[in-house]
């Protein structure tokens, strides 16, 4: 384990949350129901705006679509809160598993990606006509979005698969 990320590490498990999600089993459960709500609502906001940048379908104004983006924030923001949860349930265990890792690089990179996308292009995106095609910049950015989202759920799904392994 990296020196650096272990005090980490042990202060949320160690934490009231940490206790609480271990003495009560059903907090896990719930918190896993809670989390696919939560990425059902960002990936229908962000698959509906990256899908507009791409092109698809040219018909929808791009206001419109960047209008579900509150939705993707919401379904983020509920993800990140039970996602802490369910890792504070033993959070040494998740950072030794490969599969954590990999999500978590994937949703750093994600990220990245959002944030370039709001600070160069997005005030260009919404002032330019709804027919113009988007820029090449503008579609991989949303290529890659989705091709990163769809990434971060399969490797989220994978976590089990690689559970007690510090390798592949």
């Amino acid at each position: 384990m990296t020196a650096h990320i272990a005090p980490f590490l042990h202060w949320l498990n160690d934490s009231w949350l940490g206790g609480v999600t271990r003495e009560y089993h059903y907090i896990f459960t719930i918190c896993l129901v809670i989390h696919f709500i939560g990425l059902s609502l960002l990936m229908g906001g962000i698959g509906i705006v990256d899908m507009r940048l791409l092109g698809f379908p040219r018909q929808l104004p791009i206001a419109a679509a960047m209008k579900f983006l509150p939705v993707a924030i919401i379904g983020f923001l509920i993800n990140l809160l039970t996602g802490i949860t369910m890792v504070s349930y033993d959070a040494v265990d998740y950072w030794l598993n490969p599969a954590f890792k990999i999500k978590m690089a994937l949703l750093l990179l994600a990220g990245l990606n959002a944030l370039w996308f709001t600070l160069a292009e997005q005030r260009k995106v919404l002032s330019q006509p709804s027919d113009q095609k988007m820029a090449i910049a503008v579609r991989t950015s949303a290529a890659l979005s989705l091709l990163m989202w769809f990434a971060i759920i399969y490797w989220g799904r994978m976590i089990v698969a690689f559970q007690a392994s510090s390798s592949f």
